[in-house]
């Protein structure tokens, strides 16, 4: 509908105490088209109309008998709600200016001074009936906002639920492969453990068998030292495959003190150690494999110097037993981002994607008899217990590459350190700030203290943020553009009532308190400037009281 249209269709009350002004008026709207109209010549009667009626406009004169206009005004200002306050038009013979402000100091919308042009009258009730239907279709336009927020936050609730549930049955689908995978992998292994004992117990019983039903045997000392001697042997190598076995599922002990290792130094010790298996024994085979070093220069990493030794032995003996035929070895160091990377390729004869796949797994192996199947495996624990990964790029009479790569102690030990030493733990923080420098500097604060930061603009976008990842700290500003910080605040408890939120305000505390305690919402404030020793200090209360659990009353910040 036209905004004219919606004019035209506007309820309009007219008061007057004199019936010859009322019909003029009305006379005179019903000319040009306004139809819902009417007339009261008792002021007695407006309060039950307007609140029956709700017209959109009162045409209202002043010097009235029983109840003046001056009293109709105070007792509509008293009991009428601000946002149902409708326009009123004051036309009166009063020619005391002072009777003029009092009526717009009431409320009046307009005042129209007796006797009156036609034409202005008819501009006066357009302008005050536009305004009405303006502010309607905003007060709609508000209520149609309103429950589209209502509804997209509950349906953004429902899909959270629907999102946990889902979760939560993967959760324990997982839980049954990782059985069934578990499960799989002790038979695997219970295969593997027999084959390696039955060989050395097949030593063990043989010889031992064998001495028992010819006892002449020990006549021979040096034959039944002989025999004994490989019987020894066997037991000791039944001992180094439980050694192994052990060694590649012990997790790292919380009282194992790691110290600084340079990976240079350990590669070129192990090229040495290693030196009869790739270059004596290759040679004796009649082929010839060298290695070149390409090591550039690298931060030191945390780490046991003899875990890491025994790894990277592992490493080059698979690629020494990868190229039966000689080859060329290329061991290679360097730094990438925080980490130290450390590749270990060889020209030999490659793996299969299935190969590449299972070369980890305990027992596998690919050289028959030659093979225990647990020096990748062990491999991968000693890379595990330094928080490393490892990769293979393998390609069919090609070669092999493996590529470990392990946190550099200038990143990993001194961020825990500072973590250890304020006796925090990491967290996941939303920082809200409609200023971009403000926003910069506590992120850069919290970064430095070792936290995930991830950052927001304005309270719309920090509630998608707060969606899309779980957040374990909020800290915000207050005075935004579009969503004021207790507003957010509020909105982020309804959703996450357990989230901790601290605000950062350039107001005094006193000013943003509600009756002297911390508005809803919000667990701690603290005011701009902020260091980063007190922003450090605010973050660890907050963090013990997420450890901890709510608690009513939190605190209020200097």
């Amino acid at each position: 509908m036209q905004l004219e249209d919606k004019i035209r269709q506007s309820r309009i009350l007219i008061a007057d105490d004199r019936i010859a002004t009322v019909r003029l008026i009305e006379n005179m709207l019903n000319r040009i088209g306004y139809r819902e109209l009417k007339c009261l010549t008792d002021p007695r009667q407006i309060f039950g109309l307007i609140d029956e009626w709700k017209p959109a406009l009162l045409i209202l004169d002043i010097l009235m008998p029983e109840v003046n206009g001056f009293e109709v005004l105070d007792r509509l200002r008293n009991r009428t709600p601000r946002e149902q306050w409708i326009p009123i038009l004051v036309v009166s013979a009063a020619p005391d200016p002072e009777a003029r402000r009092r009526v717009l100091a009431a409320g009046s919308t307009e005042f129209l001074a007796k006797p009156f042009e036609f034409n202005e009258l008819l501009l006066r009730i357009r302008n005050a009936l536009m305004l009405y239907v303006l502010q309607e279709e905003m007060r709609n336009q508000n209520q149609v906002l309103e429950y589209n927020v209502w509804a997209r936050t509950r349906a953004l609730t429902q899909r959270t639920t629907e999102l946990e549930d889902a979760l939560s049955k993967l959760k324990s689908s997982q839980d049954q492969i990782v059985q069934h995978e578990r499960l799989r992998a002790f038979q695997e292994m219970a295969g593997g453990i027999a084959h390696d004992f039955n060989n050395v117990l097949m030593c063990v019983v043989g010889y031992t068998e064998l001495l028992i039903k010819s006892p002449s045997l020990l006549d021979n000392k040096e034959k039944s030292l002989q025999l004994l001697q490989t019987i020894n042997t066997a037991g000791h190598d039944a001992a180094k495959i439980v050694a192994r076995l052990k060694e590649f599922y012990r997790p790292r002990e919380q009282s194992e003190v790691f110290a600084a290792v340079d990976l240079n130094i350990l590669v070129k010790t192990v090229v040495h150690l290693t030196e009869p298996k790739w270059k004596t024994q290759a040679l004796e085979r009649g082929c010839k494999i060298k290695i070149r070093l390409e090591l550039n220069k690298v931060p030191p990493i945390s780490g046991n110097a003899a875990e890491l030794r025994e790894a990277v032995i592992n490493l080059v003996f698979n690629a020494t037993d990868a190229m039966p035929d000689g080859g060329t070895m290329i061991i290679r160091t360097y730094q990438t981002g925080t980490s130290v990377a450390l590749e270990v390729i060889d020209s030999g004869t490659g793996m299969s994607e299935e190969v590449k796949q299972k070369c980890m797994e305990p027992f596998f192996s690919t050289k028959g008899d030659a093979g225990t199947g647990l020096g990748l495996p062990m491999v991968f624990g000693i890379i595990k217990r330094h928080e490393g990964e490892i990769e293979i790029e393998s390609v069919i009479g090609q070669g092999t590459t493996f590529r470990v790569t392990l946190p550099s102690q200038a990143e990993g030990k001194q961020m825990e350190d500072i973590l250890i030493s304020k006796g925090i733990r990491s967290l996941n923080v939303l920082v809200v700030d409609d200023d971009p420098i403000t926003r910069d500097v506590l992120a850069q604060y919290l970064l430095a203290d070792g936290h995930h930061v991830v950052m927001a603009s304005d309270g719309a976008e920090a509630m998608a943020c707060a969606a899309r990842q779980l957040m374990e700290l909020v800290i915000l500003d207050h005075a935004m553009p579009g969503m004021t910080g207790l507003q957010l605040a509020t909105s982020l408890k309804e959703l996450y009532s357990d989230l901790p939120i601290l605000m950062v305000t350039g107001f005094a505390v006193s000013q943003v308190l509600s009756k002297g305690e911390l508005p809803k919402g919000v667990d701690h404030i603290i005011e701009k400037p902020v260091s980063q020793s007190a922003l450090s200090e605010a973050v660890e209360k907050l963090s013990a009281h997420l450890e901890s659990g709510p608690k009513t009353d939190f605190m209020i910040g200097q």
